[in-house]
């Protein structure tokens, strides 16, 4: 089933890549008597690990089509990078794709963007991002400062990546209007320049964003667990608290590449958050 929401003239469509297993090796905070709790209240068990998506997004608007985010391609096995069949199964062709929006440049996000020759999925596209992460990715000396990412082979899929895309690379400053109605958002911390993404038209709005949450069901509860992919934990944490206090007292949707639904969010449990989906399953 395609997964599909309007925002005004924009249609909005989930491309599902894979699902991944988010346990307590990676939100270790969850190694405790309240995420076994939260595991355990979704019918897990006690030491999880909890299903989660890796979603990318296509961007529908009379005769544009862009993508937010691309998968994770090749890069993590076999059960993943189904985005761009997803994305063929929405009726949509490779080189229709005029434009793809990066949250940031970890492997699940971007991996989809080159085939197994390193060369351009996406032959007519060209690439935003912000100017952070670009900066951050470029830097020569990043993978001697984060040495554990460059062993992951982070590096160089980033490198490839935006060479596959030399001359269709565009670096924006924080905040900026990508196209009319659709900006980036700056919520650094899980890389330097992570972004979400805010499409708005007429009195709607849609907060994609991106890695500020990995779990719903661990990291709403406890916005202050981090996940060990954050480069910078403690401005994650920073980010995520401050945009969930934000959220609940607005009437913004929020979807994610690890988000299972689109919904708004509330305050609940002393400190926590939920998504509520009610009125868009």
């Amino acid at each position: 089933m395609i997964e599909e929401h309007r925002i005004g003239e924009f249609t909005l469509i989930t491309l599902l890549d894979g699902i991944f297993l988010c346990g307590t090796e990676m939100i270790r905070a969850a190694a405790s008597e309240e995420g076994a709790e939260l595991f355990k209240s979704a019918g897990l068990p006690a030491s999880g690990p909890s299903p989660e998506p890796i979603n990318a997004f296509a961007l529908k608007r009379n005769d544009e089509l862009w993508l937010i985010d691309a998968g994770c391609g090749r890069e993590l096995g076999p059960r993943f990078g189904k985005a761009p069949e997803a994305l063929r199964a929405a009726g949509y062709t490779f080189d229709q794709v005029q434009g793809i929006i990066l949250s940031h440049l970890h492997e699940d996000h971007v991996g989809g963007l080159i085939n197994e020759d390193g060369l351009a999925l996406y032959p007519n596209a060209t690439l935003f991002l912000s100017e952070e992460e670009w900066a951050f990715w470029t830097d020569a000396t990043s993978p001697e400062q984060y040495p554990r990412m460059a062993e992951a082979g982070l590096f160089r899929l980033a490198t490839s990546v935006l060479e596959a895309y030399a001359g269709r690379v565009t670096a924006l400053p924080a905040n900026s209007e990508v196209i009319p109605g659709v900006s980036l958002v700056p919520l650094h911390g899980h890389t330097p320049g992570h972004s979400g993404v805010q499409i708005r038209d007429a009195d709607q709005q849609v907060l994609i964003w991106g890695d500020v949450i990995h779990s719903t069901l661990l990291q709403l509860r406890y916005p202050d667990w981090s996940i060990g992919f954050d480069v910078d934990p403690q401005q994650a944490v920073r980010t995520r608290e401050r945009l969930l206090a934000q959220l609940a007292t607005e009437d913004t949707l929020v979807a994610g590449p690890h988000v299972t639904g689109i919904g708004r969010i509330r305050s609940c449990c002393s400190g926590g958050y939920r998504l509520d989906l009610s009125r868009y399953q």
